[in-house]
């Protein structure tokens, strides 16, 4: 009977070793498959948001070089072109700022790509590097675009002062992967 206990206690560990070190196994390998399959997962996001190396590189391009007043620039299925950048007299009495001086910018936007977008939302202007606050004024571009359509309105900014350089910065809205084109603005 001693022995038969010994065989039984051999046996009971094998099957222990065998039991826990199958399911280790499998939870390896289960771990590899995941891991393998979030890797892809990950890169195919990444390049969706971001684009292809040559669309990064592209990109890359777009938001060092300078604009100027007629260029016209294409990000992500958007064509932007800056028709004209001037001071206006004019005031809104209703503007929630005050302003030295309102600069006005006149734009066209082209939207090449499958699905609605908003306008408007898109422009930045900077004196001196410091953002500019947004001046209410006639044929304010706010609005949404249809694929294959293209808009052209107005955008104000309110300026203090006399800067030095003045800079409009266009990045679409729905844009994530952080490309902008940088007008060089002489009103």
């Amino acid at each position: 009977m001693n022995n038969q206990e010994g065989i039984n206690t051999k046996s009971n560990k094998k099957k222990w070793i065998w039991g826990c070190g199958g399911c280790l196994g499998i939870f390896i390998i289960l771990a590899i498959i995941f891991g393998a399959c979030s890797a892809v997962f990950v890169n195919s996001v990444d390049e969706e948001v971001n684009g292809t190396k040559e669309e990064q590189k592209k990109n890359k391009e777009t938001s060092e070089k300078r604009y100027k007043v007629g260029d016209d620039v294409t990000i992500k299925d958007v064509q932007f072109k800056l028709v004209d950048a001037y001071y206006t007299d004019e005031r809104n009495e209703f503007a929630d700022v005050e302003a030295d001086k309102v600069l006005v910018v006149d734009m066209e936007i082209k939207n090449n790509g499958d699905e609605d977008i908003p306008v408007g939302t898109d422009v930045k202007a900077y004196a001196d590097g410091k953002q500019l606050e947004s001046y209410p004024v006639d044929d304010e571009l706010l609005d949404g675009l249809s694929p294959g359509r293209s808009i052209q309105g107005k955008t104000g900014f309110a300026i203090t002062g006399n800067p030095k350089k003045l800079e409009l910065e266009f990045s679409p809205f729905a844009d994530f992967s952080g490309t902008k084109a940088i007008y060089n603005l002489e009103p």
